[in-house]
C-alpha cells in the first residue's frame, strides 16, 4: 500500500480531537474558598481558618467527567492553619506536631454522585485524610453548584475527633481550660474551570 500523508494526518487529527481523548481541567481560586475548624470549650466555642495559599496546581478531570476524578492528592501547610487568638494558634500548631508533620492532606479515592439537577448535584468524595502523620477513611459530602460556564462551588461538612488522628487536645492555663475532642470542618471550594462546564460531566455512577 502507497503511504500516504495527507491520510495519515488527516487520522491523527481525528484521533486526537476524539472525546476519548478529552481532557479538562479546575483551579481553586483561594480569594473566593474558605474552610474553617469549629470546636468547643469549657469556656467558650472557637474558631479555625485555613489561609489558601495563592499557587495551586490544575486538577485534571479525566474524559470531563466529575465520576472519574480519582488519585488526586489536596494538600495544606498546617502552619497555614489560623486563628484570630494567637495563643490558640500556637497551642493548635504544638498540637498538631508541625515540625515532624508540616502538612495536612487529603487523597481522593473516588467520587459518588448521588443526585443531581441542572445547576447542581449532591456527592461523597471518598478518601484518606493524613493530619500529624495519622491517617483516617473518610467520605465528604459535597453540595455541587455551576456557577456559570465555568465556575464550580463545591461545600460541605465533616465531622471529626481530635483523637482519631491521636492528637492531644490543646488545654491553656495549667488545665484550666479544656476544649472539646469534637471538631466541625466546613467547607466551601470555588473552582474555575478550562473549559465548559456542564451537565454531562455528572451523567455516570448515578444512584437510582
Amino acid at each position: 500500500m502507497r503511504f500516504n500523508p495527507i491520510h495519515t494526518l488527516f487520522f491523527l487529527l481525528l484521533l486526537f480531537s476524539s472525546p476519548i481523548f478529552a481532557q479538562n481541567s479546575i483551579q481553586l481560586i483561594p480569594e473566593s474558598s474558605s474552610i474553617r475548624i469549629f470546636g468547643t470549650s469549657n469556656i467558650h466555642d472557637w474558631e479555625m481558618y485555613v489561609e489558601l495559599q495563592t499557587k495551586i496546581p490544575d486538577y485534571t478531570i479525566p474524559n470531563n467527567t466529575i465520576k472519574d476524578l480519582k488519585d488526586i492528592q489536596f494538600k495544606i501547610e498546617g502552619i497555614k492553619l489560623k486563628s484570630l487568638e494567637s495563643t490558640m494558634e500556637k497551642k493548635a500548631h504544638k498540637a498538631l506536631k508541625l515540625p515532624s508533620f508540616p502538612f495536612i492532606s487529603f487523597h481522593l479515592n473516588k467520587v459518588t454522585i448521588r443526585n443531581h439537577k441542572a445547576n447542581s448535584f449532591n456527592a461523597f468524595a471518598i478518601g484518606t485524610l493524613v493530619i500529624s502523620g495519622q491517617s483516617k477513611d473518610v467520605k465528604l459530602p459535597i453540595n455541587g453548584n455551576f456557577l456559570g460556564h465555568k465556575k464550580l462551588n463545591l461545600m460541605g461538612h465533616i465531622d471529626l475527633k481530635m483523637s482519631d488522628f491521636k492528637i492531644e487536645a490543646p488545654t491553656a492555663f495549667f488545665g484550666a481550660i479544656t476544649t472539646s475532642d469534637e471538631i466541625k470542618i466546613l467547607y466551601s471550594l470555588d473552582f474555575i474551570s478550562k473549559q465548559k462546564l456542564t451537565q454531562d460531566m455528572l451523567s455516570s455512577n448515578l444512584t437510582p
